[in-house]
């Protein structure tokens, strides 16, 4: 961190390192990185010179294989219910950790899929959520704003049930884009019994 904020990343490269991949290609995340930009501090050799004019493929972020793809959505699912449960504990920093945190990364995990089976594998969706209000459906987007909770234990239910009226239509549509099977059953179930637990809160 410099004066008036600027931080900076540094890399620190081995020469072996480097001279490798001379040999065998620039990798996919370095290609991403030096792609958006880099300035070379120290080349006592010229080896980071001859790096940054090598050819970079285009980004391509392979899709999920369904298995991938299931794994994300039978995750979220169960941790509905599992911060439904916790919340109907009493545990409301457990709950709210999962809600707006565990639940969120399979919620943008999800979101970069479905915007890349919709606009093409090659469009770019950064990297853990950066600029995400740039790429994301804009639908999606508009949603965002209400599925973070205060900490508050109703306010965690709105949240945990709005987050999941998101992801179910984002990952119904990711399933439909990349032909895969949507777990409804399952879906159905957790709902089901996440909303079980919260009428039984609300009765208490």
């Amino acid at each position: 961190m410099f004066e008036g904020g600027l931080d900076v990343d540094f890399a620190i490269i081995p020469a072996e390192w480097g001279q490798q991949v001379m040999s065998t290609g620039v990798p996919a995340d370095l290609a991403d990185i030096i792609r958006r930009g880099v300035r070379v501090i120290v080349d006592k050799d010229g080896l980071a010179a001859q790096l940054l004019q090598m050819p970079l493929d285009a980004p391509l972020s392979p899709p999920p294989t369904q298995a991938e793809f299931l794994e994300v959505v039978n995750n979220f699912w169960y941790h509905t219910v599992w911060t439904a449960k916790h919340l109907r504990r009493g545990e409301l920093w457990w709950a709210k950790s999962c809600c707006d945190d565990h639940l969120k990364f399979r919620l943008r995990r999800m979101m970069e899929w479905h915007a890349r089976a919709t606009k093409g594998q090659s469009y770019d969706t950064w990297m853990r959520g950066r600029f995400l209000e740039e790429w994301a459906d804009p639908r999606a987007v508009e949603e965002l704003k209400g599925i973070f909770a205060h900490y508050d234990a109703e306010d965690v239910w709105r949240a945990l049930l709005a987050t999941m009226e998101l992801f179910r239509w984002v990952a119904v549509e990711a399933a439909e884009r990349l032909g895969y099977p949507y777990l409804k059953l399952g879906d159905e179930h957790a709902t089901e019994l996440v909303k079980a637990l919260h009428s039984t809160r609300r009765m208490a």
